[in-house]
Order: structure tokens, then sequence, then C-alpha cells
């Protein structure tokens, strides 16, 4: 009995193998401190280089906005409870932050998270720093990010110098945070 294969199945195969010989190219192309993807402005890969100006909620309740940040070098982190690499990284953040907070600003922000788990997770961590909500991925979406974690560098005029998708440690952070603050 022969198996016959039809030309959408064909097509279906080569496209599945391309989604996977670039995700591949993407992985092993990282600088060994766990970049997956790195865009900046001068990189010559275009970027959104303004922040959303919708308001978004903070754990505690209140309200705010991208602009009420301004004046200070920015650390957007999204991340997830959900998020194996985001947890992985968000000790390492709680240690950078409490290096350089007065350095820069950081904001964590749940993405497409449950609440409850987002906030267990962040006072299991120990989390200090500004936290914010997004429970439908609407800001992430904003930003044009589709990896998780992602991390914004932002001036303190509010333009990205810097988005990088997937798991930072100490050291990368503080490479990126030395070159924020240079460049601010």
């Amino acid at each position: 009995m022969a198996i016959v294969i039809t030309q959408r199945q064909r097509r279906s195969a080569v496209g599945a193998l391309l989604v996977f010989l670039i995700f591949a190219v993407v992985v092993v192309s990282g600088d060994g401190d766990g970049v997956q993807d790195t865009r900046t402005a001068e990189g010559g890969i275009a970027i959104e280089s303004e922040l959303p100006t919708q308001r978004f909620e903070l754990f505690d309740g209140a309200s705010t906005t991208f602009e009420e940040f301004e004046g200070t070098p920015l650390v957007i982190n999204f991340w997830a409870s959900w998020c194996p690499a985001c947890v992985g990284e968000l000790p390492e953040f709680q240690t950078v932050h409490e290096q350089r907070g007065d350095e820069v600003t950081f904001l964590g922000i749940a993405n497409a998270d449950n609440r409850r788990a987002a906030v267990a997770l962040a006072g299991d961590v120990g989390l200090t720093y500004t936290l914010a909500d997004d429970p439908t991925g609407g800001l992430f979406r904003d930003f044009g990010l589709i990896a998780m974690p992602s991390t914004l560098f932002v001036t303190p005029d509010g333009q990205i110098l810097e988005v990088f998708a997937g798991q930072l440690n100490e050291s990368a952070l503080n490479d990126r945070i030395d070159e924020l603050v240079a460049a601010s």
C-alpha cells in the first residue's frame, strides 16, 4: 500500500519546518545571557519609539500612565506567573533594583496573568519595585512584543532605547542599564 501525500500536506510540512528553523536560528544566535531578540533604535530594526498613552492599573489599585514615569531612566519588564523564564529572572530584577533603584525606575507589568497568581508570585519573590497589571495583554500588544519575558529600556524623555525579548540575568541587566544611563 502506497502512502499518498497531498500538495497541501507538503506545503504544511514545509511551512512548519521553516517556522522551526527560524525559531532555532533566533535561539542559537543569542549572546549567551538569555538573548532571544534584541531590537535597538540604532540597530537598524524598527521599534516603536514612543510609549503608549493609555492609563493602566498598578497592583496597589492606583492608575497611572507611562508619561508619569518620565524624568528618570525606566526599565519596563513584562512578566507573568505562567512564564518559567519570567519567574526565573524576577529575583535578578529585584537584586538589580535594590542595587540601582536610585539610578533607574523599575516597572514590572504582569501580562495576561491571573491577578492573584501574579500578586502571589510578586510576594514570594519579594518584589519591591512598582508593579502593574495588563490583564488582557493590551499594553504588551501596543508595544508590538511577541516574547515573554520582554524588557524595554526607556530614556528619561520617554524614548525606547532597546527592547529585549528573553530572560535577562543580573549581569546582562546591569550592562543594559549602564547603556541606558549613559544615553540619558
